[in-house]
């Protein structure tokens, strides 16, 4: 089965409902404050909380504005292109006539610094039709969106606040000693402070086998000590189930032929260092003659950006390739789908194409067919239901997650 995945790139919504992953309380708490948390953001105490003046109730008016969820995210992606590391709340006043039609949204406050993002966002909310006020009032309501950038992870100390920035891959394969000098010239983002990642900080990148992801079973760990050739045992412990293609393994789209260089050379062979083989999430080593690919990091000091100091600060909630990767685990059963019927009709093809939502505990919340050229209820019915029978990781952060995936199906002529 074939999938586009360029359109869940572009119409996976990643923009979040206001919750909190700690307790029910907290998420239920922000659902009532007027806030939206984009790109995986949590949020603290914000002095902008949600008024509401007129008769049109709060929880209605929240449903509406999250249904342009995915324009917004929109919005905020057209910035980024422009200016990547743009983030930050946005805070509008708007005004609900008795028709439900909104006569006036405007920004009274902002630390997104980006006028497009914010004019767009403005206007997009101009434009929802809300339900006849229950008077026939006027609403007037005041609500918070958080912006946050789907590249960063949180990084905490004592003493300071730092978020860690992956660079894009480079260009070729390099030998260990040129993957150094790579990242320690690089010049991306507007940042030059780069360097090749440690094998810890590198299995950060690792999603989907659970024992190299960071904190897993395999032993092979720099800040533990555990670097020699014998780490990697018992046999089985630092990989998972082979892959043949796809970004199964890559939190950051490496595809399954990709391998990656960390900084850290074997204790016991000073001549080979460690690295990651995404075909089975591998940690393993290589001669530092040989070659594979870099992906630099650098850290940035929140302290020194124009982010708000309540914000916590959270890697995307849930990125294309975590959702990718477990939609790929259930591709016999979808397939199994289409198979069923494909029997009875030779000529069976089509697309559809699913919206899901992905609850703040990881569940599948709703599933639905979107679109669909399949023309067959049978085949896009039970495809949405497997669909919702995947369990993800509870978003980071909390909050929910809009997804618009699509299915390609083709039979044997085509």
């Amino acid at each position: 089965m074939k999938k586009i995945l360029f359109l869940l790139f572009i119409t996976a919504a990643f923009l979040y409902g206001c919750a909190s992953a700690e307790s029910e309380k907290k998420e239920e708490k922000a659902e009532t404050s007027g806030k939206i948390v984009a790109r995986g953001l949590t949020t603290a105490e914000n002095p902008h909380t949600a008024t509401v003046n007129g008769a049109l109730d709060k929880k209605v008016i929240e449903e509406h504005v999250r249904k342009i969820l995915p324009k917004l995210r929109f919005c905020y992606e057209n910035g980024v292109r422009k200016h990547p590391e743009i983030a930050g709340i946005i805070v509008l006043d708007f005004v609900i006539q008795s028709t439900g039609d909104v006569s006036e949204s405007k920004v009274v406050s902002t630390t997104m610094n980006d006028s497009g993002v914010e004019k767009c966002v403005a206007d997009q909310v101009g434009k929802i039709k809300f339900p006849v006020s229950k008077d026939a009032s006027t609403v007037v309501y005041n609500y918070s969106f958080v912006f946050r950038n789907a590249v960063v992870e949180e990084k905490v100390s004592d003493n300071n606040k730092t978020v860690l920035l992956w660079s894009d891959r480079s260009p070729e394969k390099m030998t260990w000693n040129d993957a150094v000098n790579y990242c320690e010239n690089l010049s991306e983002k507007g940042l030059t402070d780069w360097h090749l990642p440690n094998i810890d900080v590198l299995r950060k990148g690792i999603i989907g086998c659970s024992k190299t992801e960071s904190g897993g079973e395999c032993r092979v760990c720099e800040k533990n000590g555990c670097l020699s050739s014998d780490c990697k045992n018992p046999k089985g412990s630092c990989s998972c189930e082979r892959v043949s293609n796809g970004s199964f393994y890559s939190a950051n789209c490496d595809e399954h032929n990709v391998s990656l260089w960390s900084s850290s050379t074997l204790s016991d062979d000073p001549d080979s260092a460690w690295g990651v083989v995404f075909y089975s999430a591998m940690v393993g080593s290589n001669k530092k003659s040989g070659k594979f690919y870099a992906r630099c990091v650098t850290e940035v000091d929140l302290k020194k950006e124009s982010v708000p100091p309540e914000t916590a600060v959270i890697m995307a909630a849930l990125d294309n390739c975590t959702i990718d990767s477990y939609i790929r685990k259930s591709e016999d059963e979808i397939n199994k789908c289409y198979e069923k019927e494909l029997a009875k009709d030779p000529k069976l093809a089509g697309r559809v194409l699913v919206n899901f939502i992905i609850s703040a505990s990881g569940d599948v919340s709703s599933s639905k067919v979107l679109r669909t050229t399949l023309g067959n209820a049978e085949v896009e019915n039970c495809v949405a239901e497997q669909i919702k029978k995947i369990k993800f990781p509870a978003p980071r952060g909390g909050g929910i997650v809009f997804v618009n995936h699509p299915f390609t199906f083709k039979n044997k002529e085509e």
